[in-house]
């Protein structure tokens, strides 16, 4: 093992048992040199360690050791965000994905939508363990394309497992505002979370007003947006908390909206010419206290839909911005298939 690959690892040796640590590094070096699926037998067979008799140790590591994952959590993502440049922010982006897996020793198993085998015509279910996970997009100089390097991964039972094991059920945005609370105690700045259309939830975006992280995601078009009120000193009774709501299918075709034009950076690395008009409002739902919106309507450039909205918890953000950190969140999936 060379020098610069053990001062990468050496970070994390305080975590470990000197024998599990031991066997920790076999089992990290063999996983990425192992081509095709990393289970333990692989590795072992790429680290010249097929023949060996006490084998059984290195699946102990899983299944008995005893170390932190979260502070090694916490640890992979303070030597990450040393990578950042300093005019990069950090920007977390956070999605679900599926890892199909069968059999009545999985206790954790559910029956959910299959992303990769589904499309918008046709819906594709398959048994497998859910797992939120939080990547920071990272520049790199030797690749035009950021990369999304995933630091917290954490497991979402099903309901029914839920149910089994008399556990309360927590969703995928119970499991996400848990997240944003671990890692903003982790970090002592600002930073962006962006997530796609599944995100876009007044419970975690109260969250992440509160703890000072910037929420970045896709509202539909149907979404609950007001302006703000209008407060007349003679009236009596309580002040409202919002004004006349706003529809933005309605401003797709006012002809009083001016339209303003830039380009911006698109998926693939591709410049596109948009069409948007930004303003701020309030979102407000029935028992929830109303969030300052910065809200971008798009025409979609591909015509695929009428148009796209999306929205920052942090009004000061330029339009080109928002978008410009929502496209970067796709880096996640790439990550996913790789």
């Amino acid at each position: 093992m060379t020098a610069e690959i053990v001062s990468v690892l050496a970070a994390f040796s305080s975590e470990f048992s000197r024998p599990t640590w031991k066997n920790i590094q076999v089992l990290l070096i063999g996983a990425i040199l192992c081509r095709g699926p990393r289970r333990v037998s692989s590795i072992l067979r790429v680290m010249g360690l097929a023949s060996i008799a006490n084998y059984s140790k290195y699946h102990r590591v899983l299944s008995r050791a005893k170390w932190d994952g979260l502070m090694l959590s916490k640890i992979l993502l303070g030597l990450l965000i040393e990578l950042l440049p300093e005019s990069w922010p950090i920007l977390i982006a956070v999605d679900e994905t599926l890892e199909r897996r069968r059999g009545k020793k999985i206790k954790a198993k559910g029956l959910y939508r299959d992303a990769v085998q589904s499309s918008q015509s046709n819906v594709v279910t398959s048994y497998g363990l859910k797992w939120e996970c939080m990547t920071l997009i990272v520049p790199l100089p030797w690749c035009k394309r950021p990369w999304a390097l995933p630091f917290l991964t954490v497991l979402a039972p099903s309901k029914k497992s839920n149910e089994a094991e008399g556990r309360r059920h927590k969703t995928s945005l119970d499991w996400t505002r848990q997240m944003v609370c671990l890692v903003s105690r982790w970090l002592t700045r600002q930073w962006v979370l962006v997530g796609d259309g599944a995100y876009a939830c007044m419970d975690l975006a109260l969250t992440c007003v509160v703890l000072n992280v910037v929420l970045i995601s896709r509202l539909r078009l149907d979404a609950q947006l007001f302006e703000f009120p209008v407060f007349e000193q003679k009236k009596l009774g309580r002040k409202p908390i919002k004004g006349k709501r706003i529809q933005l299918k309605e401003l797709l075709n006012d002809p009083k909206q001016i339209w303003q034009t830039d380009l911006v950076d698109w998926y693939g690395g591709e410049k596109r010419q948009i069409e948007y008009i930004t303003f701020t409002c309030l979102w407000y739902h029935a028992g929830c206290a109303p969030i300052t919106l910065r809200v971008v309507l798009v025409k979609t450039p591909d015509g695929k839909n009428e148009a796209e909205a999306f929205f920052s918890t942090n009004i000061d953000l330029q339009p080109a911005q928002i978008i410009r950190y929502f496209v970067l969140r796709w880096n996640i999936e790439v990550t996913f298939e790789e």
